[in-house]
């Protein structure tokens, strides 16, 4: 190969070399483009999920108000239309004459507040201690014995009564009931347009 040929296939090589170095910095500055295009929406989008999720758990905060809002509205609706009835039913059932309706007391930091008290005097020095709850559930029957527990020494004037539980419902499931006959708690729920005891089979109340 002569020298012209030579010089002419080395002019080629570095024209070719610099159109790949030409081509390989273009293509560097089009990936680091998209590279940060990509990062420039990965946060915008991570911006927009904080955003939603900040909303969504408001939302849902919100909605927790409501529904507990719900809850004690219909709570209260259920206290309303049962006390007529309990007041009835233990004058019917135990000659309770003196019911007092939505009794609370505090003793220092100790309160207890009961949806209704019944007694009986005389010679049974009774009393009766209900709790109306829209569901009956395992913790309406611990919060009645811790209730029946600490009665004595808040409402020290009715200390020397023998004391009973009572909780009225109006929604109860087998279990919860089964487990309330075996603590001795008499139950009322609504069957129909009514209320009723649930004390039969053998039931026997525990006096407390």
């Amino acid at each position: 190969m002569e020298t012209k040929e030579i010089q002419e296939l080395i002019a080629a090589l570095a024209l070719d070399t610099q159109a790949f170095k030409a081509q390989l910095i273009a293509s560097q500055e089009y990936a680091d483009r998209r590279a940060a295009e990509a990062d420039k929406r990965n946060a915008e989008a991570k911006v927009e999920a904080d955003r939603t999720m900040e909303d969504l758990k408001r939302q849902i905060k919100e909605l927790g108000k409501q529904i507990g809002g719900l809850g004690n509205k219909f709570g209260s609706f259920t206290e309303g239309i049962s006390l007529p009835s309990v007041r009835q039913l233990l004058f019917d059932r135990f000659g309770v004459e003196d019911f007092m309706p939505g009794r609370r007391r505090r003793i220092g930091a100790d309160t207890i507040e009961l949806d209704a008290l019944g007694v009986v005097g005389g010679e049974r020095n009774e009393g009766y201690i209900v709790e109306i709850k829209s569901h009956l559930r395992s913790d309406a029957l611990e919060q009645m014995r811790n209730t029946l527990a600490r009665f004595r020494s808040i409402f020290t004037e009715y200390a020397h009564l023998k004391l009973y539980g009572i909780i009225v419902a109006a929604d109860a499931n087998k279990e919860v009931l089964e487990e309330a006959r075996q603590s001795g708690f008499y139950v009322i729920t609504f069957e129909e347009d009514l209320m009723r005891f649930h004390d039969d089979n053998g039931f026997v109340p525990k006096a407390y």
